[in-house]
């Protein structure tokens, strides 16, 4: 994959994971306000939670910067969050395409910490609106650094050592000849 084309998909999916994070916001509360299920918020945020997924790929078999890949990582550890702490509510809640062994680990992990906390786990288990909104903040933040590599690729300086050189000095592509 060359380099150019590495970071438009980089920027393409950044792109996707962030238009797709209004419409979580939708579903969240189409299930708290309507007759609505939670099944679309469940099943998109399992969605997002695979595009940073994607993100990471792209930037591992494009060898973008070790910042890409960051920015993927640090998406997909806030959406294991977001599940983490969805669990931690309704521990006894499943997903049906989840094998038996994720269910038997989260039954092993979170009823305990669920029961333990009792009334609290609620209140701990909010914080999955806040984090809603650190994964946002991440989701915007990366589509800027997709926009950066993508401004350096097409309009760039090779330095002598063969790399392309962003404004702070940063090296952000390996030139292609």
């Amino acid at each position: 994959m060359s380099n150019r084309l590495s970071v438009q998909a980089y920027l393409g999916a950044a792109w996707l994971f962030l238009i797709l994070i209004p419409v979580q916001f939708y579903f969240a509360a189409a299930g708290s306000f309507s007759n609505l299920t939670y099944q679309p918020h469940l099943w998109l945020g399992l969605g997002l939670h695979a595009l940073s997924v994607v993100l990471i790929v792209i930037a591992l078999v494009g060898r973008l910067p070790r910042r890409a890949l960051e920015w993927g990582v640090l998406q997909f550890v806030l959406i294991g969050i977001q599940v983490g702490l969805a669990r931690l509510q309704f521990p006894g809640s499943t997903i049906s395409a989840e094998p038996q062994f994720v269910r038997d680990l989260v039954s092993a992990i979170m009823v305990p910490i669920h029961n333990a906390l009792g009334s609290g786990s609620g209140i701990i288990a909010s914080l999955h609106g806040l984090n809603a909104l650190a994964i946002a903040a991440a989701a915007v933040l990366t589509v800027r650094y997709g926009r950066t590599l993508l401004n350096a690729a097409r309009t760039s300086t090779v330095g002598t050592s063969g790399a392309v050189k962003q404004s702070e000095g940063e090296s952000v592509l390996a030139a292609k000849k």
